[in-house]
């Protein structure tokens, strides 16, 4: 395959952002003014997204954190809100931060004192349907409603004290998990599929793309919803495990030559895969997205960074199941002597 000259190259590797500490909002320094512009840029946003026949595909926690947060449809949030909201619930506080986008020390750190970081970057009018990098729509909009509610706190609490323990192999692990639970992970409520990462949920484009793939599995007879649903889609993971890696190992390759500049091409470049592979767009790989129970053995695969190449989600049977599938790997290295 030959790349265009004129698309920068992309390797994986997160390239560091050199901060000036004297621009970093201290505790003092937190609320910003925010123009007429911006103001409109959320209200789109949010209005974009909560609409009844997209809400019904996230689970029941993040609408009663919506609730909890009680956000303006039509103004950007003041951390004072936030805070108001979310600390006396949780125990977690918010603080703004100038970092759009670094190596993931700095996060952890913030996190072991729980304080979770958003940024003070808002999209513009030409990324309304997707962003490359999370912005402040994306922290407050995707991730506090949960953070109203403790169960959310104790997944948060599992990630920072493992990373700070951890190996350099083993961060790069413990931050594919924290992609695939936390910021695009689905769980099974009701028999049904739910979205419960926050990536999916304040990426208009990323949210319907995911439910159009809950009515594929439907359509095409992957996934009989009218029997309990988790079950069939292991028995097809099971079926399907040395193809599903076939295909990550395959991107991990095209990570490394620099063919997965953007997501439009990223996602090009795993069609061209698909047939370089032979593996027939069907079945549980017939969508825009392929659906796959939580497997740590599977994510540990994931390229290090997987921001232009997301076709690939993992379900969880229940939140319980998520902690117990977090543990079994945070927490041995959280303790570690």
């Amino acid at each position: 395959m030959t790349m265009n000259q004129n698309v920068p190259s992309y390797t994986g590797d997160i390239a560091a952002q050199h901060v000036d500490p004297s621009q970093e909002y201290s505790t003092e320094n937190q609320e910003l003014v925010f123009s007429a512009n911006q103001h409109a840029i959320w209200a789109d946003l949010f209005a974009g997204i909560h609409q009844p026949y997209l809400l019904e595909h996230l689970c029941q926690e993040y609408k009663i954190g919506l609730e909890l947060l009680q956000l303006d449809p039509h103004q950007i949030p003041t951390v004072a809100h936030l805070n108001e909201c979310i600390t006396p619930r949780s125990g977690w506080h918010i603080e703004r931060t100038v970092v759009r986008y670094t190596l993931a020390d700095d996060w952890y750190k913030k996190f072991a004192q729980r304080i979770f970081l958003i940024t003070d970057y808002l999209r513009t009018r030409d990324q309304m349907e997707f962003t490359p990098e999370p912005d402040m729509f994306h922290d407050i909009f995707g991730h506090l409603p949960f953070l109203t509610q403790e169960f959310y706190a104790r997944i948060e609490d599992k990630f920072a004290p493992a990373y700070m323990n951890a190996t350099q192999e083993e961060r790069e692990v413990i931050k594919r998990l924290a992609w695939y639970s936390t910021e695009f992970g689905l769980i099974v409520q009701d028999n049904r599929f739910k979205v419960f990462g926050a990536g999916i949920i304040s990426g208009r484009k990323e949210l319907t793309r995911t439910i159009m793939e809950f009515y594929r599995l439907g359509r095409d007879n992957v996934i009989d919803f009218s029997r309990p649903v988790f079950p069939q889609l292991q028995a097809h993971f099971l079926a399907n495990k040395n193809n599903l890696h076939r295909i990550i190992d395959g991107v991990n390759a095209l990570h490394q030559k620099g063919q997965m500049s953007s997501a439009d091409e990223g996602w090009n470049v795993v069609l061209s895969l698909y047939r370089s592979l032979g593996i027939a767009q069907e079945g549980m790989f017939g969508g825009d997205v392929i659906l796959i129970p939580f497997d740590i053995e599977t994510i540990a695969r994931i390229p290090k960074t997987v921001y232009a190449f997301n076709p690939m989600l993992f379900v969880c049977e229940s939140l319980e199941q998520m902690d117990v599938l977090l543990d079994s790997f945070l927490k041995p290295i959280a303790l570690r002597k």
